[in-house]
């Protein structure tokens, strides 16, 4: 049985990751050369910027502490930490609107509303993943102040008409990457002002947590930055627990253990890729807000750079992406995966729609491959004085099926998933 989703860590990593919450360190010190790296493509730092470079404090009296470097960067606990951040630094009136990508995270849709926000979804094209320059317009109102767009799924593409418009209107343009990123050459859209990466537990190059915002307004990154500053570092156990977790699910999501784990929750009348879905939630089951509102720690940061640090993470998106486009090639209508249409799309989930997800879900577990749903996006809800007219996003919520891909698997594989999704699946629509 071929489980929902792999975590993108190897178990070198997680003994790293392990290893590094029996270390000292400085959490300052240790962002500054996370941010760095980051901002160099993965090649910038040293392991003697690591230990203790005098000179990677960051300045007092600048947003970035690299003057000069081309993407001037944050490190923060969690995308949802930095969007918190960014909207408190940018202090919006009370009441303002914030047009929102209609499908993404509830949490993201939580952050703003716990600003006095309001959100505001806007439908998407279904091909791209992302609303059109006139979606964005037409949702508009004199009450607007910011726009956060997410890449979903791995889709990513310019934001030149939707920034366009931003700067004619004053607008704050946050670009949510959290499904996005794909390695050192991609770095969001030099027209966001804030742009979002995300290594939870499911992305891509995962160090089991962390984010990293660039953003591209110092005066608006020096007031984030400030802002964390006052924010306390999360401590040394919280991440070696969170390592000792995901080491467990990496051992029980292994083809032969997940197997049999599947056949025993059978038995006893168990969802399995439901309970894992659950289990994984970054903060599932906290207080967001003030879980949220903490630094990453030395363990968590030490990690975050050795993931990002690795020479293979391209090169694993692209054959991730080259056995999804294999797949897509044998499906009876290509056009309809989600994002078929964007620019780049390198599959970080690959995603169908189906007019019945558990009667197709059950046709693909029966023939060994545990397709889950994407339960842990939702759609914007509405303000009660606007329509509820995401007709898209609803859809997307309701059918949409996650494949689950591996890039060793074989074209006689491939084809036996695509013989199990019923042409009649294609015909539903959106």
């Amino acid at each position: 049985m071929y489980p929902p989703k792999n975590f993108d860590i190897g178990w070198p990593d997680l003994a790293y990751g392990m290893a590094a919450c029996g270390r000292e360190g400085d959490a300052d010190r240790w962002a500054a050369t996370v941010e760095r790296r980051f901002a160099e493509g993965g090649a910038g730092a040293t392991e003697g910027d690591v230990r203790a470079p005098e000179d990677a404090a960051h300045p007092a009296d600048e947003g970035s502490p690299f003057p000069g470097c081309p993407h001037p960067c944050l490190t923060t606990l969690s995308v949802r930490s930095a969007l918190d951040l960014a909207l408190t630094a940018a202090s919006l009136p009370r009441g303002s609107e914030v047009l929102m990508s209609a499908v993404t995270i509830p949490d993201m849709w939580r952050i703003v509303t716990e600003h006095g926000l309001v959100p505001v979804p806007v439908d998407l094209d279904a091909g791209t993943l992302l609303p059109t320059a006139e979606q964005w317009a037409a949702a508009a109102t004199e009450r607007t102040r910011a726009v956060v767009v997410a890449h979903l799924f791995g889709t990513q593409a310019p934001l030149g008409p939707l920034a366009e418009l931003a700067a004619q209107r004053g607008w704050l343009l946050i670009e949510d990457c959290a499904q996005a990123y794909s390695g050192p050459g991609f770095r969001g859209s030099p027209d966001a002002d804030v742009s979002l990466f995300s290594f939870g537990p499911l992305k891509t190059a995962t160090a089991l947590g962390g984010a990293v915002a660039v953003v591209r307004k110092p005066d608006l990154l020096a007031a984030m930055r400030a802002l964390h500053r006052e924010w306390p570092v999360q401590g040394r156990d919280a991440q070696a627990r969170r390592v000792a977790k995901y080491a467990l699910l990496a051992l029980l999501t292994t083809r032969p253990v997940y197997t049999g784990l599947v056949s025993a929750a059978g038995l006893l009348g168990h969802d399995t890729a439901s309970g894992l879905q659950n289990t994984v939630g970054a903060f599932a089951g906290t207080d967001l807000m003030p879980a949220i509102r903490q630094r990453p720690g030395p363990a968590l940061l030490d990690l975050l750079d050795r993931r990002l640090s690795a020479q293979d993470t391209a090169r694993a998106v692209a054959e991730r992406a080259e056995v999804a486009r294999r797949l897509v090639t044998r499906l009876p209508d290509p056009s309809l995966v989600y994002g078929a249409a964007a620019p780049v799309h390198t599959y970080w989930l690959c995603a169908v729609p189906t007019p019945d997800p558990d009667a197709t879900t059950a046709r693909l577990r029966s023939a060994g491959f545990d397709a889950a749903r994407p339960t842990s996006l939702g759609a914007v809800p509405a303000p009660p004085d606007r329509p509820q007219g995401a007709r898209t996003a609803a859809h997307l919520i309701r059918h949409a099926v996650c494949l689950p891909l591996r890039p060793t698997m074989s074209d006689r594989t491939l084809d036996r998933m695509a013989a199990v999704l019923d042409p009649e699946d294609w015909g539903t629509g959106r």
